[in-house]
């Protein structure tokens, strides 16, 4: 017998699909290998559509047409669920130091991000084989020790290092605690994943987040508890890159140097230990120079997720920075009295303090296309004070009164971002 502990740093939310084809599938071909995929998923709650009889069974179809389409006649009650994506909490045993025995614990997700409190087992039996979740509601997800567990589930082929936000995980062979490949069989017109009964087959996996927390997707819990006015909008929550660019320099003006520009980085350098923080500094040039700086505990984040809130119609932003692997630190941009403006770190969970709100001046998150680039955005606090290099020996921002003045490009990274 033995124990796995939980690590949610190797966790991941993805939407998974079938190969069928055993060709191998390369990401650079991943938009034109559409016809080659069938998504994975299940359901629960509801009645007499796909085929069912095949209910709370993992299935993969339909072939080639991309995500499974869904109308409000899909639904046939209240209770009527579709898990399309699926998170994969992270499991080592204790015994390993080494990463080896990583293991996952598979939970199905709405296409909202919601968790449906159910596990994908694999039943074993010679008379069935089949994936699938229970009827009944499971214990909640990331328990810190499991003891001989027989519902974890092997990605083998995946190299974790290569497991970031975003990252397109092709040819994984999914395998069950027994050690059998899963597989998919047509029956009485449905396509499921067994592991004893039907055609050996490949997994891809396109990785939504990772480090992903298993939680409740309410991001904006605790608004209504603390009574705050402001509700969050993921539909309009965007991550992006930054460039600081000078105001132009008034003709008439003596004396003045060029101004400084570069991109905008989250620099770990400030604080103690225990109690880190970063500083928004300018590079030298329009590239991160060095993402690490001493030791490997304090790194350099150049992309950041801009959480809105929208109250009385007017757009509020907190600032999320993320490392390499698109990971949300648990750190927030946030104007405190006693402090230079930095990235501080959230020990209360409670969101849309007015610390920690920005407003993006000049730029519609509405609007917003991946790709475009918007320009002269102001970044302003809350409490009115606008962003500025605050000290050009350090090319570091601040919302101090004295300061060269100056504006943001924002490079839309992905829209409709969710953590």
């Amino acid at each position: 017998m033995s124990d796995y502990v939980y690590h949610p740093q190797f966790s991941f939310l993805a939407r998974c699909w079938w190969q069928l084809s055993d060709e191998f599938l390369h990401p650079d071909q991943w938009d034109a290998s559409t016809a080659k995929l069938a998504p994975m998923w299940l359901h629960y709650g509801g009645a007499a559509i796909h085929n069912d009889h095949w209910y709370r069974y993992l299935r993969a179809e339909p072939e080639g047409s991309g995500p499974l389409r869904l109308e409000p006649g899909n639904f046939t009650s209240s209770s009527h669920v579709y898990g399309e994506l699926f998170w994969f909490g992270a499991y080592v045993s204790g015994s390993d130091r080494t990463g080896a025995t990583l293991r996952y614990e598979m939970r199905p997700y709405d296409r909202n991000w919601k968790p449906l409190n159910r596990i994908v087992h694999s039943n074993s039996s010679t008379l069935s084989g089949y994936a699938g979740v229970k009827d009944q509601r499971e214990a909640p997800a990331g328990r810190q020790r499991l003891t001989d567990p027989q519902h974890l589930w092997n990605l083998s082929g995946i190299n974790h290092k290569d497991i970031k936000r975003g990252a397109r995980l092709c040819n994984v062979v999914l395998v069950n605690a027994a050690g059998q490949r899963a597989r998919r069989f047509s029956n009485q017109g449905a396509r499921l994943i067994n592991t004893l009964t039907g055609q050996p087959g490949l997994m891809a996996l396109e990785v939504l987040d990772y480090a992903h927390e298993a939680r409740e997707v309410a991001w904006g819990s605790g608004l209504q508890r603390t009574g705050s006015s402001y509700a969050f909008k993921a539909e309009h929550s965007f991550i992006a890159r930054l460039w600081w660019r000078p105001d132009p320099i008034p003709a008439a003006s003596t004396g003045s140097t060029d101004g400084l520009q570069g991109l905008v980085a989250a620099r770990f350098d400030e604080g103690w230990e225990w109690n880190p923080r970063a500083r928004l500094s300018v590079e030298q040039t329009d590239v991160l120079s060095t993402r690490w700086r001493g030791d490997e505990t304090r790194p350099a984040c150049e992309r950041f997720w801009f959480a809105a809130y929208i109250e009385n119609g007017e757009y509020a932003y907190e600032i999320w920075p993320l490392d390499e692997r698109g990971r949300r630190l648990n750190f927030t941009l946030r104007k405190q009295q006693g402090w230079t403006t930095s990235l501080a770190q959230r020990w209360q969970s409670d969101r849309a303090k007015a610390d920690f709100l920005w407003h993006l001046d000049g730029l519609d998150p509405v609007a917003l296309q991946v790709g475009a680039t918007v320009t002269n955005v102001k970044l302003r606090h809350s409490s009115g004070r606008v962003m500025k290099l605050a000290d050009r020996s350090e090319r570091r921002l601040g919302t101090e009164e004295l300061g060269d003045e100056g504006s943001l490009a924002v490079q839309v990274v992905e829209t409709s971002a969710r953590f």
